[in-house]
This record gives C-alpha cells, structure tokens and sequence, in this order.
C-alpha cells in the first residue's frame, strides 16, 4: 500500500492521495487496532477461542522473558492451548496495550505495542500481585478473515511484585508440546 517506514511518514503520503486510498488506509489501521484490543480482551476474559481468532494457522513467537523457549514458530491452536494453561491458573489478568507507529505495507504490517500487564493469584505464596512493563513487535498479514498476527516478540522493561508465582505456573505447564 505505502512505502514509508513510519506512521507519520505514511500520514504524509496520504495527504494527497485518492479518497479511496486513504479510506482503505484507516479501515486497515482501525483492524489492526481492534485486533490488538482482541488479543488483549481474549486473554483478560480467559476467552481463548476469542484469542484463536488473533492469528492465522501459525505464528513465530519469542515470548523468552515470560515463557523461555526462545524464538519458536508454532501452531496457533497450539499457542492459545498454553496461553490457555498459563492464564486460566490466574485469578485476575489486566493487559493494558497501546499500539504504536503502524506500518502497513499492502498485505503485511508491523507495530510495536506498549504493554502494561498485571496478573493477580489469590494461592501465591507472598502478595498475589505481579507487574510486568513491556511492550511487543507484532508483524501482521492479511488473510480473508482479516488482519492476523503472524509473529510476536515481547521485551520485557521492568517488572514488580511477586515474580516466584508467574515462575510456578509457568514451571507448571512442563515441557509443552508445540511442535
């Protein structure tokens, strides 16, 4: 669709383009956006079928500061089937995304999302709270059923509180089969 690098950069190429081009610029950015909030709706309401309708068939994923496992390209049913054991042991999930500086380019995009996420465990051994403060590189492709995320890399900025219990339920899950 665009050239550019950046959002504001794209904005300017817009400026004087063709109605149905910008038009089709702010419905792709407006789903990019609604696919984000998605994600994070679907893991807060432990709506993981909710969650499955994020990504395509499969999607590379580097979730090393949470998770471990380094760079992986799995199944998404099988992604949400871990999100689904990690997150349904929780009692609380609040993850407050911001994207970032969409870049659309045709059929493929990319963002940076801020990421505030709280999780909160009633049975944890010391407070039940835990922060972490990150933010994620989503890249995206456009499918028939819309935009989806085709892969994931979080970094992690601080976190605070009670780390040992996301350690637990993590530790929890095994080795799981994602292959």
């Amino acid at each position: 669709m665009l050239n550019n690098v950046s959002t504001a950069a794209q904005l300017l190429e817009l400026r004087d383009a063709p109605i149905e081009k910008k038009l089709d610029y702010l419905i792709d950015h407006m789903a990019i956006c609604d696919l984000i909030q998605r994600y994070g709706q679907g893991t807060d309401t432990h709506d993981f079928q909710l969650l499955r309708t994020c990504y395509g068939d499969y999607i590379e994923v580097d979730h090393s500061p949470t998770i471990g496992m380094g760079r992986i390209r799995v199944s998404a049913d099988k992604w949400c089937s871990l999100a689904e054991k990690f997150h349904s042991q929780l009692d609380g999930d609040e993850h407050v995304m911001i994207p970032q500086s969409i870049v659309i380019h045709g059929d493929t995009a990319s963002c940076r999302v801020l990421m505030h996420a709280s999780h909160f465990y009633r049975d944890a051994a010391g407070s039940p709270y835990q922060t972490l403060v990150g933010s994620y590189d989503l890249k995206f492709v456009r499918s028939d059923d819309g935009w989806k995320i085709s892969e994931s890399v979080q970094s992690v900025s601080w976190t605070e509180g009670n780390w040992q219990f996301h350690n637990d339920i993590k530790n929890s899950l095994g080795t799981p089969d994602l292959d």
